[in-house]
């Protein structure tokens, strides 16, 4: 029997090798900071203002009636919220109550200043409904809407947070510019802030957050870094990223990890199991200054770069480690691990030849939940990770199916 055997090498298998990331050419070639979806309607807030569409990227339009400065037009980030529509700009906060049809600038309270002759408003930042921002000499915070802004205990020169996730009921912000890059964190709504770092060792210079179930995920300056306890510890998940690595936007997409790169080490990185190994899925994108964002719209995944938007079909993100390629005496579908799981589980499968591959998960009465991987493989042995964090705890079933084999094994998930 030939043996099974871990090779260094570890192989990214997806369902279509050949797809590629794709620009958007509708829309304008401008640089976009930011992207959200609300509703059927996509807007983006860029360096030429906001844009929106509302027949998916068809057609764009420009939405900057009350930005009436280059520096109003200079858009870093737009969010909507219950009380409307809210972006942040060189020249402050702006708000319209009418879905980008008008911007009035609400700015009242924010001070200019730091070596700094406008408000380099970085960011804006709805929760519980209260507003913060962060802008070139603080974090600021409005209780009414955005109608007046007050300090909050973060003061200075080139704060600038941005990057905010909630997680564990605390309120995280990144802080990519200025001389003190770091981190801060707060228990009261934003109300007041404490840096916060790595083991004592030195602040996390982190540019965005992702809350992910009982992860949280912060790229930085630095790579990608977990912590499992609320950002109380932290370890570094940067296998496999290019040299200085500026992780910039963290997203999960079926179960799989992917993280943008800006500046020198620029890409577009996946990792199949939890950060432990990244690889890169560039093709098709060029060089680029940055990539700010990454988002999910329906079937697609949206990337907010320096050169417009580009996009790729999310279903083409299913992927698989081949951990050898070693040629197995039969086919095997291996018991899970671990098992029982939560949230997450490792599958693993051996072919003996080349097969037209499906694995699929599915429930007690049989409704197919998800499809790890379909598609064709060449003999060796693989591995997939199956993420159940959308899953309540109970008894699911694994199957393998080729043209000549069908194994099904049971798996518990005990949350």
């Amino acid at each position: 029997m030939l043996k099974f055997i871990l090779i260094p090498a570890l192989i990214l298998v997806f369902s279509d090798l050949n797809a590629d990331w794709l620009k958007m050419n509708t829309h304008p070639n401008v640089y976009v900071w930011d992207i959200i979806i609300h509703g059927d309607t996509v807007y983006t807030a860029t360096s030429g203002g906001i844009y929106r569409t509302t027949n998916n990227g068809t057609n764009w339009n420009q939405r900057n009636n009350g930005l009436l400065n280059p520096q109003a037009i200079q858009c870093k980030q737009i969010i909507a919220a219950p009380s409307g529509m809210y972006i942040a700009t060189v020249d402050g906060i702006y708000k319209s109550t009418n879905f980008s049809g008008t911007w009035v600038r609400k700015s009242d309270g924010i001070v200019v200043g730091g070596g700094a002759i406008y408000v380099f408003a970085e960011s804006v930042y709805e929760t519980g409904g209260s507003l913060v921002t962060g802008t070139h000499t603080g974090i600021y915070r409005s209780v009414n809407n955005g109608n007046s802004w007050a300090a909050t205990n973060i003061t200075g020169s080139s704060i600038r947070t941005k990057g905010y996730a909630l997680h564990g009921g605390l309120l995280f912000a990144a802080r990519e510019v200025g001389s003190s890059i770091g981190s801060y964190r707060s228990a009261d709504n934003g109300a007041s802030w404490s840096p916060f770092s790595i083991q004592g060792t030195g602040n996390l210079p982190a540019i965005t957050f992702f809350s992910d179930g009982a992860n949280l995920w912060a790229g930085t300056i630095d790579g990608v870094w977990l912590s499992t306890n609320s950002g109380t510890d932290w370890s570094r998940k940067s296998n496999g990223l290019s040299a200085d690595p500026y992780s910039s936007s963290i997203i999960r997409v079926n179960g799989i990890l992917l993280t943008s790169l800006k500046f020198g080490g620029s890409g577009m990185f996946r990792s199949v199991n939890d950060g432990e190994e990244w690889t890169e899925f560039k093709t098709g994108l060029p060089f680029l200054t940055s990539i700010e964002k990454l988002i999910l719209y329906g079937d697609e995944i949206l990337a907010a770069t320096s050169s417009g938007i580009f996009q790729r079909e999310a279903n083409e993100i299913i992927g698989l480690i081949q951990i050898s390629s070693e040629v197995p005496q039969k086919y095997s579908l291996q018991q899970n691990y671990p098992n029982p799981f939560n949230p997450s589980t490792n599958i693993v499968f051996e072919l003996p030849r080349a097969s037209n591959v499906r694995l699929s998960i599915f429930d007690l009465t049989g409704k197919t939940l998800a499809v790890p991987f379909r598609g064709n493989l060449s003999a060796g042995s693989y591995k997939t990770y199956f993420d159940g964090s959308a899953l309540s705890s109970g008894i699911y079933f694994y199957r393998l199916e080729t043209e000549s084999f069908t194994e099904t094994k049971k798996m518990i998930l005990v949350k």
